[in-house]
């Protein structure tokens, strides 16, 4: 009998019915019935009673039920503390703020981490200064982060550089244009990377600056997305220059834009500043 045992009876037990339980189980009626045979055969007793109103838990049953509920307890604790204790072996952390992953070479980001045990490989993009801050709070050891950034003791490489550009699609007034003005896109519907991402914040203030509010008519979540719509003629979008031209959509270049610079960011002063100097070099290439 194990863990699965448990979970298994326990959810027929909860349900009263092995038709529900099976679905919450993936698992099919005849093979969970078979399940608790099994256990009941194991106990030496019936579990349940099958009657018209479902399974209906026998004396035993509720007494196994209670046990189990507390076995499962003690080990589920017990693997909690086994992975703390594994997370503080694994100390050093890295940070992705949004967008950034698609900056980098991945295999490579990837093989470093598999080679080396004490970093954490988590691969989750937060916002931009929540990365910033778990750097400087020694919350993690090391950030990847859009546009430089200045603390004392902080150290900023810049790993990759990218053209801000404007998605048009075929068909569109701006196609054939070589590069466009901030003032080109207003009273267009647009389409924008979400408040999680740095972008969105400097195109909102570029057409602040030039006295319109853009009307954004989707905010997404990556790039894809933003390629998916303009080629669907939904709008036109703003992002990073990550795609090739094609027959349905192209880039232009907006005139004084800003490079998209992704930067890792450390402290000088950790303990572990080495494998972020280390890691920032593999990844810069």
């Amino acid at each position: 009998m194990n863990t699965r045992n448990f979970k298994c009876f326990q959810t027929v037990y909860e349900e009263r019915n092995l038709q529900v339980a099976a679905s919450k189980l993936f698992l099919s009626p005849q093979g969970l019935s078979k399940m608790i045979k099994s256990m009941e055969e194991e106990c030496g007793t019936p579990l349940f009673a099958r009657t018209k109103d479902g399974f209906v838990p026998t004396e035993s049953g509720i007494v196994f039920y209670e046990k189990s509920k507390h076995i499962s307890k003690e080990i589920n604790e017990m693997f909690s503390a086994i992975e703390a204790a594994s997370s503080k072996e694994k100390r050093f952390k890295v940070g992705f703020a949004a967008g950034t992953i698609r900056a980098i070479d991945i295999p490579v980001v990837n093989h470093f981490m598999k080679s080396n045990p004490e970093i954490v490989g988590i691969w989750d993009e937060q916002e931009n200064e929540k990365v910033l801050k778990k750097v400087l709070s020694e919350e993690i050891n090391c950030g990847l982060v859009v546009g430089k950034a200045e603390a004392p003791g902080l150290v900023a490489q810049l790993i990759k550089s990218v053209d801000i550009v404007l998605y048009v699609y075929n068909g569109h007034r701006l196609w054939n244009e070589n590069s466009v003005s901030i003032m080109d896109i207003k009273d267009e519907p647009l389409i924008s990377m979400n408040k999680n991402y740095r972008i969105y914040h400097d195109v909102i203030n570029a057409c602040h600056m030039n006295g319109f509010n853009p009307e954004i008519i989707a905010h997404v979540g990556d790039g894809v997305t933003i390629r998916s719509l303009v080629k669907n003629k939904v709008g036109i979008g703003i992002a990073p220059r990550f795609f090739d031209d094609s027959d349905e959509l192209r880039a232009v270049s907006i005139k004084d834009a800003y490079t998209w610079d992704v930067y890792g960011v450390y402290l000088e002063r950790s303990a572990d500043a080495q494998i972020a100097k280390r890691f920032l070099q593999e990844i810069k290439g």
